[in-house]
């Protein structure tokens, strides 16, 4: 892989950065400040492909008028363990974290919950939200339907998304369980960054344009993404697409392909958050305890030559989070390129 040169960067000074060009671009205030705090946390996990990279298609969406940076998101329909919620076509990320916390308030009440949110924007790192549910004590799971970018099992077009999950589960320590993944074999932003530095990846990744196989990052972003370990991550993608999009009133694949058109048809786009409240079977500390004994276990088992630990999911992310608040935030000498093209479109100055 070749090297990818980075700069980095105090943590405040890039929210601040990313708020004025969402401010710019033409978000509200609150919706500015919520969407670049999540836009952060995914570079501060050392995910910039969530981050900042990934800012720049909302910058474009609030340009053309396809998100509406001053929608907010509302309750349209609940029941007592249960919540519909309308984003209005605001940014993903505040809708993300309003659905979120409707969940956490409805488990803790009823002992579980599911929150579907519709005409929202993409909610973008959806282990924030897993996260937000653990860290509040819930045992959360997300799910977000994708537009087509990958290829069925056997097919060679573009009929799924990248469709991903994911999972958060309190622990006996501060840290959660945090599974956070595609349903792709990649997911799109690692194909995209690949494609930025001319980079090849392993064979099976994907497709190019024709159908044929390649390892080529740049035919593979004009092409299709294969799905997850074959058959099982086609049928894990298909399930995440059908549990958010039509269980939640959206829809899924091709349907909701058009979702950010300047005309035509607007495909509804859904997310489903559910939290279970571990309270709600016994001793939420017992839960823990037992958790966090099984985990020890996995992580004291006896280690492959060369692997110094065996980590959970979301530990690397949450440490590096650790080590970018007290170092700074280390992102793309090629993103900030990009950003600096933005800011000068927006009107905006670029951090020394």
């Amino acid at each position: 892989m070749s090297v990818r040169p980075t700069r980095t960067m105090a943590p405040e000074v890039l929210r601040d950065f990313m708020t004025r060009m969402l401010r710019a671009a033409g978000c509200s205030d609150v919706n500015a400040t919520e969407t670049a705090e999540v836009f952060l946390e995914a570079d501060l996990r050392g995910v910039g492909m969530q981050g900042l990279d990934h800012m720049f298609a909302m910058l474009d969406d609030l340009r053309r008028g396809t998100i509406d940076g001053k929608g907010r998101a509302e309750i349209t329909r609940e029941g007592p363990a249960t919540a519909l919620v309308d984003g209005h076509r605001g940014p993903g990320q505040p809708g993300g974290v309003f659905a979120t916390d409707v969940a956490i308030r409805k488990a803790k009440e009823g002992g579980c919950a599911t929150v579907g949110l519709i005409n929202g924007a993409d909610i973008y790192m959806v282990g924030y939200y897993a996260e937000r549910m653990a860290n509040a004590g819930l045992a959360g799971f997300v799910f977000s339907a994708a537009p087509s970018l990958v290829h069925p099992h056997g097919g060679v077009e573009r009929r799924l998304g990248t469709n991903p999950l994911a999972i958060g589960i309190p622990t006996g320590t501060d840290d959660p369980v945090v599974l956070d993944m595609a349903t792709s074999a990649l997911s799109f932003s690692r194909v995209k960054f690949a494609a930025y530095h001319g980079e090849h990846l392993p064979e099976g990744m994907g497709v190019d344009p024709e159908g044929n196989p390649t390892t080529e990052a740049a035919k593979i972003v004009e092409g299709a993404i294969a799905p997850l370990a074959g058959h099982k991550g086609f049928g894990l993608g298909l399930c995440v697409a059908l549990l958010s999009g039509p269980l939640v009133g959206g829809l899924a694949g091709k349907a909701i392909d058009g979702w950010l058109s300047e005309d035509g048809d607007r495909g509804v786009r859904g997310h489903t958050f559910m939290a279970i409240d571990p309270a709600a079977f016994g001793d939420p500390d017992v839960f823990r305890s037992n958790a966090q004994g099984y985990i020890d276990e996995v992580k004291s088992s006896r280690k492959a030559p060369g692997v110094e630990s065996i980590r959970m999911p979301g530990e690397r992310a949450l440490a590096r989070r650790r080590e970018s608040l007290a170092q700074g935030v280390e992102v793309l000498e090629k993103t900030w390129e990009i950003a600096g093209q933005y800011a000068a479109k927006l009107g905006v100055d670029v951090p020394a």
